[in-house]
Formats: structure tokens, C-alpha cells, sequence
């Protein structure tokens, strides 16, 4: 019954509108993203990078350049990623809200219990290209004449991977266990950070217009700052396992001794480069999304 009463053609302009403007904010802000993954990625007691996002930053940019350090690691998979997991993720949302999800639409469990389901579902099927823009990410240095890497995480090491489809065919030579290593704190983080993410900052909105403020640049703006800090305090220690196991040969049991050793902070690792990310991101993703959804004839979210 939902496949015959849904209308197709503004379902894939959804999806269109959230992949544009999430590639846009995505491939803009790579370089916090990259800060964060390096900084969770250290090996516990001997550091590569000083503590701290700026100083990480700065020190990849001295290292290797402002682009090769910060801007290009795992870019192409982060225009992926944002064309099908973030595009479906957020496309989806306002259709499973409005005709799927159990309750009244305008509920705040509802929002949540939406978003929880875009966000799981999406990355159920792109885990991979979180695998490989992780990788990438931590793959990222300076190789000398020989092809070693003399900075990055990996200094002294070969690169693994010469691009994005390169790392995907390699990781896929062990099939789906490869593919899918850390899917199911993937999928967790997807779900809370979609839920928390999209939740709040449909709510969000929803307190602005009782509060009188009206459909605009202004009302996203807001609403997409206050949703994109909640979401990642929520999700970083999700966060910090997934790149963790997904970075190598990973497992929880390394996790436990993580903690055990630097104590429930290292869930915490790139919080502030995550969070400089994520409000940013947020503030310019959703009103480009909202803005999109408006030109290609779809109501605002």
C-alpha cells in the first residue's frame, strides 16, 4: 500500500536536493573531518599528531600542505558518501516521518524514531564507503622517492590504497565480513546521530514557528546550529569506535583497552574537531538542502 500511494518523483527530488547540498557542506568541511579521524586514530601513548584540533591541523598543513594534508584525504569518498548515505539519510527522512513512522508526525518521539530509521537504514547499505573514506583518511601522508610514507598516521609504512575505488576493490577481496568490519557500531552511530541530528532540528523548527518565527533562511539557520552540536555530543563515543575498528584489524576488545588505559575520554577523542564540523556543517547543509527542496517543487522539511 505505501509503494502505490507514495509519490516517486518527489521521493527521488528529496533525495537529490539532500545529496546536492550535503556533497556541497561535506567536500567544504573535509579537512575537520580529517583532523578527527587522525586525532582518533593515534595510537594510545605515542602520539604522530599534537593533542588539540588546531595544532593537529597545523601541523598537517606545515607536514604536507594545506590541500595534500587536509583538504584532499578521502575526498572522493566523501562526495560518495554524501550523494547515498547523507543523501537517503536526510532525503528520506520527512517521507518516512509523514507516512511510515507510527504516531503523530508532529510528535518529538516520532521525529526521532524517524530519523533513528533513515539513518540505520542508510548506512545498512553504505557502510563500505565509510570504510574507505576512513582509510583513505588515515592513509594520508607525504611518500618519499621509495614510496614510504614519511608523515601521517602511517609514516614508515607503504600507502595502502591509491584511491577510492581502489581501497573498495581491496577491502572487497575478503568479501561482506571485510566490507561490512564495524557495521554494527556503524550502524548504531547512523541511527543516533540521524535521530538526534534531523530529530532535533525538525523540532527545533517546529519551537521557532509557535515562537512566531517563519519558513526561511533565518529559522534553518538556528535550528540547524542547535540540532548539529546536540548530535554530536551525542554520537562521538560511537564515533570514535566506529573509526577505531574500521581503521584496521580492529576489535572491541581494543576498544576496552583503550579505555582502560586513558579512560572514558578517549570516546571522546576529535570531540571539538567533530563538533566544529558538525555545527558548521549543519548550518550550511540544511538551509542548502531546504533551499534545493524549494527550487525543485518539494516543501521544507
Amino acid at each position: 500500500k505505501l509503494l502505490i500511494i507514495m509519490d516517486w518523483s518527489v521521493f527521488g527530488r528529496e533525495i537529490l536536493a539532500a545529496g546536492i547540498g550535503c556533497a556541497v557542506a561535506d567536500s567544504a568541511l573535509n579537512p575537520l573531518e580529517v583532523t578527527k579521524i587522525k586525532l582518533q586514530l593515534q595510537v594510545v601513548g605515542h602520539p604522530v599528531y599534537q593533542t588539540g584540533m588546531f595544532s593537529c591541523m597545523r601541523q598537517c598543513a606545515v607536514e604536507d600542505g594545506v590541500l595534500r594534508g587536509l583538504y584532499m584525504p578521502g575526498l572522493t569518498a566523501t562526495l560518495i558518501r554524501a550523494m547515498t548515505y547523507t543523501a537517503f539519510r536526510v532525503g528520506a527522512y520527512p517521507t518516512v516521518r509523514d507516512r511510515v513512522a507510527p504516531g503523530d508526525p508532529d510528535s518529538l518521539p516520532t521525529k526521532l524514531l524517524s530519523g533513528a530509521a533513515t539513518g540505520g537504514m542508510a548506512s545498512a547499505v553504505f557502510c563500505p564507503v565509510d570504510m574507505v573514506r576512513i582509510r583513505l583518511q588515515a592513509d594520508s601522508g607525504t611518500a618519499g622517492c621509495d614510496g614510504v610514507l614519511r608523515t601521517g598516521l602511517r609514516r614508515g609504512r607503504r600507502p595502502r590504497y591509491s584511491g577510492a575505488w581502489d581501497a573498495l576493490r581491496k577491502i572487497g577481496v575478503g568479501g561482506a565480513p571485510d566490507l561490512y568490519r564495524g557495521a554494527t557500531v556503524t550502524i548504531i552511530r547512523a541511527a543516533m546521530l540521524s535521530s538526534s541530528q534531523l530529530g532535533s532540528y525538525d523540532a527545533t523548527k517546529s519551537g521557532l514557528r509557535g515562537m512566531g518565527w517563519e519558513e526561511g533562511p533565518q529559522q534553518h539557520f538556528m535550528a540547524s546550529l542547535i540540532s548539529g552540536m546536540i548530535a554530536q555530543t551525542v554520537v562521538q563515543p560511537a564515533d570514535t569506535i566506529r573509526s577505531f575498528l574500521m581503521n584496521g584489524r580492529h576489535t572491541l576488545w581494543g576498544v576496552g583497552e583503550n579505555v582502560r588505559a586513558e579512560g572514558l575520554l578517549w570516546l571522546y577523542r576529535g570531540y571539538w574537531a567533530g563538533i566544529s564540523r558538525q555545527g558548521p556543517i549543519m548550518v550550511l547543509q540544511m538551509p542548502l538542502v531546504e533551499q534545493i527542496r524549494q527550487l525543485l517543487g518539494v516543501k521544507p522539511i
